[in-house]
């Protein structure tokens, strides 16, 4: 029996060679090497072969492999599969109006006017319908519904289309060859699908067909562009593009060709091909009358027999044919079935006969012989009969299922006649060639089924209600079961001989103890509240196991045990969840997220717990100390986000950025300009004329102030905002501004450089500045709006309160509120300078506050900080040693009075000094050693390095030079340094890796994958990338060394080192010593330990934790090359026994086929590449 659809099991070989024929085909594909076995069928159908195989999982298996064949590569996928979104309409008088089509098809299936597309066939017959969904109705209810509905008089029957492989390219350039379509078609931008072939219809129109069905969505979801030329690509169907067409088409070329021969030509052949077309020409002619003929009517009969020949030509090169429409799907599947296609190739063999489209299709050579034919399948098709019976819906709805169906018209046609049936509601509808054999098969289908009472015991009636016995009912198969209404019973209905099988089956399900497992998920506190509040629920459900859930995954319980009791069980506790209650309360105060990471803080939320008896879960983002100790430092950072001018634009002695600023505003109010002009339309003598403006002069043209120029750019402005804002019209004025600025520095260079070479300097150097200028703002904007959400998250939590009654929920929000409000506190600090601060002390009150996490407010010269108690005492800590700084530091105004930063003009002597604020802030960044800083100068990255003394453009690339200059020293309060900073770049240093990126998703991922039994008891508190030079260079080095001579296939792993707070520092700058080895253990060798698994380097003896709890663990790359098992003597690796030249082994470890720890005698051969500080969880 064939296990699996007709569309699962069945497989088409693509362009078959001639050379193999169907019976190789079927001993090959039945054949061990295809992968293949037994076949029902194989066929071959035009340019493929179908394969239908008996199992589903054989033709899955067949489709999985490469296949060669006498030496020949074949192509095999599956078979079409049934297009979703698309119908056929056939039987359409060409002559029906599209109005009245488009009603038929809204009316009979139940579409609106933008649900569907129709697409004629050229003949007018056919109407292929584009649906915009999936169709999802019952296709067969739908069809026969169709079949009995005229459409303009005209009987219309509907088809489903199978998916298409080939699509209709359109617009196509002349000359455009084969391969180009192909390659166009197999890269990138045209899809990268495979073709399989290309034929050109027309000089522009080509047919593209594809290996995969798939291939054909994936292409007409893109836009076409080929050789400059836009392409027009659809879905290519057969029964929108036939042959009869084509050949059509070509017949009609071949006819006037022929007509254009001389007119006795013409006349002999209409007298041979049409002798009374020929003879009513001649009883017309001129030829018969005894006056002279005149040339018009020599002309017309000329052409009257051109058009006769014309129109006989085009008849005889089309064959004679005729098609019997079928009338429904029943009766043209029963044609398919009926030997009737074959009785009449063997009575006439001269006659092409063929089931295609809705009927039967003949063709031949002689009229009336296909009369003949036409009339004998007609009657055939009229023999058919059809009869209806009634049985109990439940044995209807059995005889409708397609396992019963298809085994049971199976039998039905081996045994007797081909026969259809088909169920609706309670009625069976049977239909056959003839009407004995009707009969017989409506006899055999009521004695087919069966129908059994069979008994059940009162201990397996829990089992009938419970989602196993569904399941066992489905895999069943030719049987349907239900429970009696009176009780006691199971109402068996099966095939007649199967109920014994059945009947056995059911009676052994029932007999079997069935265990079973569900989970009921549910959030964390629910699961805690039902822990500690229903204990005693838990507990007297002793029938079943009930287990906790809490991964990350996943969280609820887990219920284990015989399934009647599982299921009493669930539905008991699926009553309890729904009946809990729960509440999110949020609590704003500063340094409250803060404040419920406290000890206090949990204190505080146990006992309201145990008190109101509820359970109390956080939503809050985590609240962690900042990362950069220094807020004067950090705050710097931020500063140097912002956009500062270069030089103050009174300065008369700039250049370079300067200069470019004024220009970049000149060219924007030209290009405004012009912009108001073209936008109003007319010329007018008080418009501003652009050849007469000079474009690259430093000075400001005076026709750019005049009023009417400045009122038409607000005017130009306004309208910008009203059709889509001005931040559009911005940015495209700065593009074209900064693209005039870049022509004219490629222009006073064109001694140096060729034309083409000026374009590309002059759109590169554009194309920086854009980018320049449109990139770091927002990383500014991003680095502000961290710092403040961190601010903000500080201050804000939300408590998730699960309780038995409402008023419980209340109770907590309540109490909750008060012991945050008691300790709340509020201190403040007086000092002069308060209301002095400058932007970079309020930046730094800002990291203050998140630091602490307090609020601050300033009001003259008053700081209030509020919050926490112990929070608010180290906020005033950092607030007074602010004040004491801004105390002693010299102000900027001192610093503008005393120091002058200058830049180089590259070209000259000159030097032009930074603008007030960028002096200001180059001083303070001077003043704390830095050895370089990031600065926005006219909206452009710029580094400014102290050890080079340089400014450097990052859009531009260049560098400018840069000085300090001292103008007096007698005014200020202390001494300035003058000493260079010494450059730490070739230190050691360790930078925090961003929780957001892929790098510590990473190594997180990987640290837990290995964790063990302790995934939920250690917190990760952050991850940092360590980076020292030297160290690296040395680990390379080795690498380079153990690679030459080792045996092993893998020479490096990742693998972990927990130690010491006190260590850490050591192991960052000089690495890994064996020299302190034994200060953990030495039961393997006497060198540097480190772990395959995280959970090994966790335990406090490899990691103890500090005073906060922090343990340290590093993730180290390790050449662990050819290693063997050590002992505790070792004090190196030992030497191999192999080989003449005595080599010893890279490391050692205590199990050579499953490694847990490699110990290492080198301390070049390992690279700490990050550190990992963690936490332990106490639950």
């Amino acid at each position: 029996m064939p296990v699996g659809s007709p569309e699962e099991r069945t497989v088409e070989v693509l362009a078959p060679p001639e050379a193999l024929d169907e019976e190789l085909l079927c001993l090959y594909f039945e054949n061990r090497r295809s992968g293949g076995g037994p076949l029902v069928s194989v066929e071959t159908r035009g340019d493929r072969a179908v394969l239908v195989f008996e199992d589903a999982a054989v033709a899955s298996q067949v489709l999985k492999k490469h296949h060669v064949l006498h030496n020949v590569e074949l192509t095999v996928r599956k078979a079409a599969p049934v297009d979703q979104c698309r119908l056929l309409l056939r039987g359409i008088k060409p002559t029906t109006m599209v109005n009245l089509i488009e009603l038929y098809v809204e009316n009979m299936m139940g579409l609106d006017v933008g649900d569907y597309t129709l697409c004629p066939s050229p003949g007018g017959d056919l109407i292929l319908i584009h649906l915009s969904e999936p169709f999802s109705k019952d296709f067969q209810n739908l069809s026969a519904k169709i079949s009995n509905k005229m459409l303009d008089k005209a009987s219309v029957t509907l088809e489903q289309v199978k998916r298409t492989d080939s699509v209709l390219v359109e617009n196509l350039q002349p000359g455009i060859s084969l391969d180009a379509l192909t390659l166009y078609f197999e890269s990138g931008k045209g899809g990268s699908q495979t073709v399989r072939e290309v034929t050109m219809l027309s000089e522009d129109t080509a047919k593209v067909s594809f290996v995969n069905y798939e291939s054909v969505d994936r292409v007409l979801n893109l836009d076409h562009n080929l050789n400059s030329a836009a392409l027009s690509v659809k879905p290519y169907f057969d029964c929108l593009h036939s042959k009869g067409d084509t050949a059509s088409q070509s017949t009609m070329t071949k006819s006037q060709d022929m007509a254009e021969t001389s007119t006795e030509d013409v006349s002999d052949n209409q007298m041979q091909i049409s002798p009374p077309a020929a003879a009513a020409a001649d009883a017309g002619s001129p030829s018969s009358s005894p006056t002279a003929p005149e040339p018009a009517a020599a002309s017309e009969v000329v052409q009257g027999a051109e058009v006769d020949l014309m129109e006989h030509q085009t008849l005889d090169a089309v064959a004679p044919s005729s098609h019997v429409v079928a009338g429904d799907p029943v009766k043209l599947a029963l044609l398919k079935l009926s030997p009737l296609t074959e009785n009449i190739k063997k009575t006439h063999p001269n006659v092409a006969v063929q089931i295609k489209d809705d009927g039967v299709h003949i063709e031949g050579t002689d009229t009336q012989e296909l009369e003949h034919m036409k009339r004998s399948v007609s009657d055939f098709n009229g023999n058919m009969a059809e009869a209806r019976f009634t049985l109990e819906p439940e044995t209807a709805q059995f005889l409708a299922r397609k396992d019963v169906k298809e085994r049971l018209l199976q039998e039905m046609n081996q045994s007797g006649s081909p026969t259809m049936y088909s169920v609706s509601d309670s009625e069976v509808v049977v239909t056959s060639l003839s009407q004995n054999s009707t009969t017989q098969a409506c006899s055999f289908l009521k004695s087919s089924v069966c129908l059994i009472s069979m008994p059940v015991d009162e201990d397996h009636g829990g089992i009938l209600h419970c989602r196993e016995w569904s399941e066992f009912l489905q895999a069943l198969g030719f049987a349907s079961v239900k429970v009696s209404e009176r009780g006691g019973n199971i109402d068996l209905v099966t095939l007649k001989g199967m109920e014994r099988d059945k009947q056995t089956a059911i009676q052994e399900f029932l007999a079997m103890p069935i265990e079973r497992d569900t989970v009921i998920s549910m959030e964390p506190g629910m699961l805690k509240y039902i822990q500690v509040h229903c204990h005693q629920l838990l507990a007297d459900m002793d029938q079943v196991s009930i287990f906790p859930l809490e991964a990350d995954d996943v969280c609820g319980l887990k219920i284990h045990g015989n399934a009647v009791a599982c299921q009493i069980a669930e539905e008991v506790l699926q009553g309890v969840v729904s009946s809990i209650c729960t509440r999110t309360i949020t609590v704003n105060a500063p340094g409250v997220a803060r404040f419920l990471e406290e000890q206090e803080c949990r204190s505080i939320l146990n006992e309201m717990e145990s008190k109101f008896q509820v359970t109390i879960g956080t939503k809050h983002t985590p609240w962690r100390p900042l990362p950069h100790k220094d807020i004067f430092e950090t705050a710097l950072e931020l500063m140097s986000q912002k956009n500062f001018q270069t030089a103050s634009m009174d300065d008369s002695n700039v250049f370079n950025g300067s200069q470019n600023k004024k220009l970049l505003d000149e060219a924007k109010k030209i290009v405004s300009a012009i912009d108001q002009g073209l936008g109003v339309g007319t010329a007018s003598s008080d418009q501003l004329d652009i050849e007469d403006v000079d474009l690259y002069t430093a000075e400001e043209p005076a026709s750019l102030m005049d009023e009417d120029v400045l009122v038409g750019e607000s005017q130009l402005c306004a309208e910008g905002s009203a059709m889509g804002g001005t931040q559009g019209l911005s940015s495209t004025l700065e593009e074209e501004a900064q693209l005039s600025l870049a022509i004219q520095y490629s222009m006073e260079s064109s001694c140096l450089y060729q034309e083409e070479e000026q374009l590309q300097k002059a759109l590169e150097l554009s194309k920086k500045m854009v980018q320049g200028s449109s990139r770091v703002p927002k990383q500014a904007n991003r680095l502000e709006v961290s710092l403040q959400d961190a601010i903000m998250a500080a201050n804000t939590i939300q408590l998730v309160v699960f309780a038995g009654y409402s008023c419980d929920l209340i109770r907590v929000d309540i109490a909750f509120g008060k012991k945050v409000s008691q300790r709340q506190v509020e201190e403040k600090l007086e000092h002069s300078s308060v209301k002095n601060m400058s932007e970079y002390h309020k930046k730094c009150l800002e990291m203050i506050k998140r630091k602490h996490a307090v609020d601050i407010q300033v009001q003259g010269t008053i700081i209030t900080v509020s919050g926490f108690k112990d929070f608010v005492t180290g906020g005033m800590s950092d607030v007074k040693h602010l004040l004491d700084k801004m105390s002693h530091s010299v102000s900027d105004r001192d610093i503008l009075r005393t120091v002058r930063w200058v830049r180089h003009d590259p070209a000259s002597s000159d030097t032009a000094p930074y603008a007030a604020d960028v002096t200001v802030f180059i001083e303070n960044a001077w003043r704390m050693k830095l050895s370089k800083v990031d600065i926005l100068l006219d909206n452009q990255p710029h580094s400014i390095n102290f050890e080079q003394m340089q400014e450097y453009n990052v859009a531009s690339g260049k560098s400018v030079t840069i000085s300090r200059k001292l103008l007096q020293f007698e005014d200020l309060d202390e001494d300035i340094p003058e000493e260079e900073v010494s450059l730490l770049s070739n230190l050691p240093d360790a930078a925090k890796v961003d929780e957001e990126s892929d790098e510590f998703q990473n190594v997180v991922k990987n640290f837990y994958e290995t964790i063990q039994e302790y995934h939920s008891k250690i917190r990760i508190i952050q991850v940092e990338k360590l980076m020292n030079r030297l160290l690296y260079n040395q680990y390379k080095l080795k690498k380079a060394s153990v690679l030459q001579r080792a045996t092993y296939p893998q020479i490096e792993r990742t693998l972990y080192h927990g130690t010491s707070e006190t260590s850490v520092k050591e192991i960052c700058i000089h690495g890994f010593n064996r020299s302190f080895c034994g200060k953990n253990a030495t039961v393997y060798g006497q060198g540097v330990y480190f772990a395959v698994n995280s959970a090994l380097s966790v335990q406090d003896q490899y990691s103890p934790p500090n005073a906060d709890g922090h343990k340290f663990i590093f993730v180290s790359k390790v050449l662990t090359g050819d290693f063997t098992k050590g002992c505790h003597s070792m004090k190196a690796a030992p030497l191999k026994e192999t080989g003449d030249v005595p080599l010893r082994y890279d490391s050692v470890t205590d199990n050579i086929t499953k490694p847990a720890m490699f110990v290492i005698f080198n301390d070049t051969q390992a690279f700490p590449e990050y550190l990992i500080t963690c936490q332990r969880i106490h639950r």
